[in-house]
């Protein structure tokens, strides 16, 4: 009994020692993943959406970037809609027409990418928002309803993150000037 103890006394000497701070920094380092905020079973899908002002105050052409889990992988499906200010439907929205479609597989380069385009869409929310009939919709939400950020104006930032993040996916970047 009296090794039992001596036993576990020294192993709660050796294994309650401080940690040095770079044994903290090292060992507890923060891992930043959309692994952590997709749920495993595929039920969750962050969308970012997107409408650029071609057709002036009436709208113009949307994108749409899905961001999902698929087979273990963080997977992204991107669509790119065109339209022409002259066509509407009954309700007199302007007619949108697939464009561009592309599914991708997010590289963690890319993941960093998305997470810095998310990131600088939340810190925009402290600027003043513009007022004007024609500008541009950045809108990020998921399924699960408990996450929605939403933008719109003229601000050449919120175009200038959006083109960023479309370098980094290798996708189509929006020409503004027209």
């Amino acid at each position: 009994m009296k090794i039992f103890f001596l036993f576990l006394t020294m192993f709660f000497f050796f294994n309650c020692s401080e940690k040095t701070p770079h044994e903290i920094a090292s060992s507890d380092q923060l891992e930043y993943s959309f692994e952590h905020i997709l749920s495993y079973n595929n039920e969750d899908t962050i969308f970012i959406k997107s409408q650029f002002p071609d057709c002036g105050e009436w709208g113009g052409h949307e994108e749409l970037i899905k961001i999902y889990r698929f087979e273990k992988k963080i997977n992204l499906d991107y669509e790119k809609f065109k339209v022409d200010c002259g066509v509407r439907d009954s309700s007199g929205s302007i007619v949108q027409t697939k464009k561009i479609s592309d599914k991708i597989v997010l590289s963690n380069v890319q993941q960093s990418a998305l997470m810095k385009y998310i990131n600088n869409l939340i810190k925009f929310k402290f600027l003043n928002s513009a007022i004007s009939n024609s500008g541009n919709f950045f809108i990020l939400n998921n399924t699960k309803e408990d996450l929605m950020i939403s933008h719109y104006g003229n601000q050449p930032m919120l175009v200038s993150n959006y083109n960023d993040l479309m370098t980094a996916l290798k996708l189509p970047k929006v020409d503004t000037e027209r």
